[in-house]
C-alpha cells in the first residue's frame, strides 16, 4: 500500500512537471530577428520600386497629368473605358483614372 502511494505520487508530480521542461529549452531568438529583418528589407524596397502611388480621392500632380502619361489605348491594357471626361494615367505600373483636375476615381496596380 505504501508503494502504491508513493508511485501514485510520483508518477502525479512527473506528469505535472512534463510540460514545464518543454517551455524551457533555449529557443534561438536570432532566427525570429532575421527574419523579421529581413520582412522591413521587402517592404523598404517595394516602397522604392512603386515611388508614385496615388490612392482614391487623392490628387496626382501636374507633372503627372502631361501628355507622356496619358492612356489613349485603354483597351490593350486591358483597363476599363473611362467615363467621358476622364482618362487613365499611367505610372510605375500603376493605373490612374482621374478627372482633369487630378482627382483619383480608380486606381488599378499592374493593369
Amino acid at each position: 500500500m505504501q508503494k502504491t502511494k508513493f508511485l501514485m505520487s510520483l508518477m502525479l508530480a512527473v506528469s505535472a512537471l512534463a510540460p514545464l521542461a518543454g517551455h524551457a529549452q533555449d529557443r534561438d531568438h536570432r532566427w525570429d530577428r532575421d527574419r523579421h529583418d529581413e520582412r522591413v528589407d521587402v517592404d523598404r524596397r517595394a516602397d522604392r520600386e512603386m515611388a508614385h502611388r496615388w490612392n482614391r480621392g487623392e490628387r496626382i500632380p501636374p507633372e503627372y497629368r502631361d501628355r507622356q502619361y496619358i492612356i489613349d489605348d485603354w483597351r490593350e491594357h486591358r483597363l476599363s473605358p473611362p467615363p467621358r471626361g476622364y482618362h487613365w494615367i499611367g505610372v510605375d505600373g500603376g493605373y490612374y483614372l482621374v478627372r482633369p483636375d487630378g482627382l483619383v476615381f480608380n486606381v488599378t496596380i499592374g493593369g
